[in-house]
């Protein structure tokens, strides 16, 4: 598919010769600009005007403290939080978009903090408005394709696509003949390694994503070179290496509770116990990804094929997944039988790493099996709750957790005056029951208000060509990277 910028269209023809008219105004501009006699200085063009939203009389959700504050006013100014407290003592500006949050509740927005949404530019133009829509202010994307990931940034600050905050890790290492080679580098000795770090770091890169069949010596390399340009690791742990080894060695998450193919606890029993010990202990977050989990359980019921959100994905992806369901159908039913007693118990080893301190966060797996952009994360919710968490610490996972995760806490995770003006609208309490996230609203992203028409027209937006762009710097300076929201 080709990729263009309506930018470059407009500057395309910058090379031609001016007509008479326009070269006359060209030098009397100049003329003007070094002073001659006769021009009058033009007046400056007055400042745009900051945009203003108060949600008034909404009950709050307090993430610190797991419980509503109701009846509060949330001004917004630009793109921040300007003020937030009782509704008595918080004035409404004149010129405000004014919200009645009267019977609604007022929520961070919200992180999957383990995608797919940029694979190709079709799959990124699906996704990202539909994150929005439901509240979705927030991406990890988990290995994608280095270009779109660069496009996508770019066309969502300038606005060509509305989408969420996108941290990426750009593509994936993996080993020699990698897993899945459209998105992955092939990685077979130490210096490979390096230099995959390099390059990424060079693209832009927020992390580094290790893979399935990493060998032992390359992935501790890659380590070694992410930590000193400042660029933490997640991802698998490769076959060669140990969770414990993980762990110890600074790998910041763990995806799919898995040792790779295999859960990383076989029963929750005291073994496991102690390795939950010790991922508490290096500050190891699991990212458990139930909702995918669960798909792979139950790849046999029809339900699961049947459900609308089916059609939203683009027909590639639709396409891949059926092609996996239909290459498992003739599995007998004790196959089956021990794929939902192994899901179960990944439910529980999830309740107990909770219960243990283990960091959790909320990722879905968005793009792979059966798992859809925005509303899966509210799936994700669920089960995390049937997990054994309760409703306010399934919420911190995908909203303070994930800020906390990111290094961003002063800036998102909570609604407080100063931080980024990133909020969903909700019309009932998701303290009395998680599945309470699913009445969106509203969504504030970056200061903007998508409500009615204009919320449910993301729910099947896609947005415009994402632009090329051109290649970065070969030494980037990472040595003090971070990320600012």
């Amino acid at each position: 598919m080709r990729e263009t910028s309506d930018v470059g269209q407009r500057t395309a023809g910058r090379g031609r010769q001016p007509s008479a008219a326009r070269a006359g105004a060209l030098a009397l501009a100049l003329a003007c600009a070094l002073g001659a006699a006769g021009c009058s200085k033009p007046k400056p063009a007055p400042p745009a005007l900051e945009q203003v939203l108060a949600i008034t009389h909404v009950t709050v959700v307090d993430i610190v403290a797991g419980n509503d504050v109701p009846d509060q006013t949330v001004v917004v100014r630009g793109s921040r939080i300007a003020e937030a407290g009782a509704a008595a003592s918080i004035p409404v500006p004149a010129r405000a978009t004014v919200v009645d949050g009267r019977g609604k509740y007022l929520i961070p927005g919200l992180w999957d903090m383990h995608v797919h949404a940029l694979a190709d530019a079709e799959v990124a133009r699906a996704f990202l408005p539909a994150f929005v829509a439901w509240g979705v202010t927030g991406v990890r994307d988990m290995g994608g394709k280095v270009n779109v990931m660069r496009a996508a940034r770019f066309a969502v600050q300038v606005g060509t696509v509305v989408g969420p905050r996108i941290v990426a890790a750009g593509a994936i290492l993996d080993g020699p003949q990698p897993v899945d080679s459209t998105v992955s580098l092939a990685v077979g000795t130490p210096e490979q390694a390096r230099a995959a770090v390099d390059s990424l770091a060079a693209y832009g890169a927020d992390f580094i994503k290790v893979y399935t069949l990493l060998p032992r010596p390359a992935y501790f390399a890659a380590l070694r070179e992410a930590a000193r340009l400042h660029l933490p690791v997640a991802g698998h742990v490769p076959d060669g290496v140990t969770v414990r080894e993980a762990a110890d060695s600074g790998q910041r998450s763990i995806e799919h509770l898995r040792d790779e193919t295999e859960p990383i606890c076989a029963a929750v029993d005291a073994a496991c116990d102690r390795l939950l010990d010790t991922l508490r202990a290096h500050g190891t977050w699991l990212v458990p990804t139930l909702v995918v989990l669960r798909a792979k359980a139950i790849l046999d019921d029809s339900s699961l094929y049947a459900d609308p959100r089916v059609w939203t994905v683009p027909e590639t992806v639709r396409s891949a997944w059926e092609r996996i369901r239909e290459g498992k159908q003739d599995r007998p039913q004790a196959y089956w039988r021990e794929k939902r007693a192994r899901y179960r118990m990944e439910l529980a080893l999830v309740g107990e790493a909770a219960k243990r301190g283990v960091p959790v966060l909320a990722g879905t797996d968005a793009g792979a099996l059966y798992t859809y952009p925005g509303s899966s994360l509210h799936d994700e919710l669920a089960q995390l709750v049937r997990a054994g968490l309760t409703p306010a610490a399934a919420l911190r996972a995908a909203t303070l957790g994930a800020a906390e995760f990111l290094g961003a806490a002063d800036s998102l995770g909570t609604v407080a005056r100063g931080k980024a003006a990133d909020l969903v609208l909700l019309d009932a309490d998701p303290l009395s029951a998680i599945a309470n996230t699913r009445t969106v609203r509203a969504v504030v992203l970056r200061g903007r208000l998508f409500a009615g028409a204009a919320l449910d027209s993301l729910r099947s937006a896609e947005g415009e060509s994402l632009p090329a762009l051109p290649a970065p710097a070969a030494t980037p300076d990472t040595s003090k990277a971070t990320h600012r929201f």
